[in-house]
């Protein structure tokens, strides 16, 4: 039996088809520096917890390969996927972003004309008193096995630059 009027479905056909299929293939949005730069701090975070990519994956409901594109900065993240997975590893939304300047600045430059200021143009700088503080929230967030080797590596760093200096 054939249907008719509005419930027949429509296949495009010729040129139409063509068209809207070579539009899919390429993807105006594709993912920049800022984008890599947040999967890379997924990863960090999901590695310095010791979560593998099945287990976030299962946790977040998505494929593996979903997160390993996060990681890669291949697919973006996007905003409230980046809200869960602050929730998630328990750290402020803040973290993904942290020292964006310094990996992501030539590309910033080039999209925005050196405006980084922002919309109000405020700028306001980090004293190395905001940066303590803000250190210390995140130590403070830890549970305190991960404070724990924090401080350790610390030592050893500090034991390694103590050696290098004699």
């Amino acid at each position: 039996m054939r249907r008719s009027g509005a419930l027949a479905i429509r296949k495009p056909t010729g040129e139409t088809a063509g068209v809207r299929a070579s539009r899919r293939e390429v993807s105006p949005r594709k993912p920049t520096a800022i984008d890599k730069h947040v999967g890379k701090r997924l990863r960090l975070l999901r590695q310095i917890n010791e979560v593998s990519l099945e287990k976030l994956a299962e946790i977040v409901d998505v494929a593996p390969q979903q997160i390993q594109k996060y990681e890669i900065g291949e697919t973006r993240i996007s905003a409230s996927r980046i809200y869960e997975l602050s929730k998630i590893f328990q750290v402020p939304v803040a973290w993904f972003y942290h020292d964006i300047e310094s990996s992501t600045s030539a590309e910033v430059q080039a999209r925005f004309g050196g405006n980084e200021a922002g919309v109000n143009g405020a700028g306001r700088a980090q004293t190395p008193a905001s940066q303590e503080a803000l250190l210390a929230t995140y130590y403070a967030q830890m549970p305190p096995d991960l404070q724990q080797k924090l401080v350790e590596l610390a030592r050893m760093l500090s034991d390694l630059a103590a050696g290098q200096t004699k």
